[in-house]
């Protein structure tokens, strides 16, 4: 194999990311059945074949609507995750969407040559999803029906605000509706959507 072939491939087997915007990077490293993570305090090593589930998420943040996650449940409770954004500080973030995919790919392939029985599920718990949707409809059910009433009364005012406000809520509670509905999926065919 080519020096070039070798660096892209280590790539692959790796990942790092600052979870939060104060705190330290977090490495994941691929070897062979084990997943080596270094918080850089401690240095853990998971064996693969111990893990019982892998969900991916869409989970906007403070600062960005494109973070996506994945958490991974070991048979004996335990569980670890990373996403695809990374914090610089404070207000700094950056998307690491290609360095994501390509190790959420490698990942997900281990895991299911290493643990056959794992399940790969996308979304959040059904009974979580549900809870997110039934409210998010009532409050844009409430805010029309704010918005109506106002426009009858003559309140024009109001009911723009109203519409405003229910315009937002849209654009960032759809996608957590739509991207998160719970759904099985294979390690070779990971929902478009949850993989940047």
């Amino acid at each position: 194999m080519s020096a070039a072939g070798e660096v892209a491939d280590d790539a692959v087997r790796t990942y790092a990311h600052t979870p939060r915007p104060v705190g330290h990077p977090i490495s994941f490293r691929l070897e062979g059945d084990r997943l080596v993570v270094d918080s850089g305090r401690r240095v853990d090593t998971v064996a693969l074949g111990a893990v019982e589930e892998v969900r991916l998420t869409y989970a906007p943040g403070r600062l960005g609507r494109s973070t996506l996650a994945t958490k991974v449940r070991l048979t004996d409770g335990k569980t670890f995750g990373f996403s695809s954004v990374s914090f610089a500080s404070m207000v700094e973030m950056r998307v690491q969407g290609p360095e994501y995919r390509a190790f959420l790919s490698a990942l997900l392939a281990a895991i299911a040559r290493a643990s056959p029985s794992a399940r790969f599920v996308a979304g959040q718990p059904l009974w979580r999803w549900l809870v997110t949707a039934v409210l998010a409809a009532a409050m844009l059910f409430a805010l029309v029906l704010v918005a109506w009433r106002a426009f009858h009364s003559g309140a024009s005012g109001t009911a723009l605000l109203a519409l405003c406000i229910g315009a937002l809520g849209v654009w960032q509670l759809e996608p957590m509706v739509r991207l998160n509905r719970p759904r099985p999926f294979t390690p070779a065919a990971p929902p478009p959507e949850l993989m940047p």
